[in-house]
């Protein structure tokens, strides 16, 4: 079982994402995670390498692991393996939310625009306030989680 995921990831290098998820759809890209049989990111297991660590519901981030260095810099991130937006407000403030689009469900597709203080959405445009309840432009506000710094680490509760 193990050859025939390593034959569609090795498939799956070699095609145009675009042209293998219209032939195959998502189901295929599920059956070849880079990983092995289990990711320890999803299912609680020890993720510190990465910079983080999984129990739960619950994500401690290692803000000062490379992993998230671009965080500090750009004041925002699609940490896509844990479905989050992740958003620096300050030195000690930090938001987390889904990054699963309301309109759709389309995640890993988003940008920030600090000027109004949204995140867009790549697939259709339709931007979302950050403060945890107003509305976006095609109804529906992204789901915020809880998130907590404490010492250089952000504990996420989703």
């Amino acid at each position: 079982m193990s050859n025939m995921k390593n034959k569609r990831r090795d498939f799956l290098k070699k095609v145009c994402p675009s042209v293998a998820l219209a032939f195959f759809g998502v189901t295929m890209l599920e059956a070849c995670s880079s990983g092995g049989e289990e990711d320890s990111s999803s299912n609680g297991g020890d993720s510190s390498s990465k910079g983080y660590t999984v129990n739960g519901n619950t994500v401690v981030i290692d803000l000062n692991h490379s992993s998230f260095s671009s965080l500090n810099s750009n004041g925002w991130i699609n940490f896509g393996s844990q479905g989050m937006l992740l958003l620096k407000i300050d030195a000690s403030t930090y938001r987390a939310f889904t990054n699963s689009c309301p309109h759709q469900g389309n995640q890993s597709q988003w940008s920030y625009n600090s000027s109004v203080d949204k995140f867009v959405c790549g697939a259709h445009g339709n931007s979302y306030p950050t403060d945890c309840s107003t509305a976006g432009t095609a109804g529906g506000a992204l789901k915020c989680y809880t998130a907590n710094f404490n010492s250089g680490k952000l504990t996420v509760t989703k």
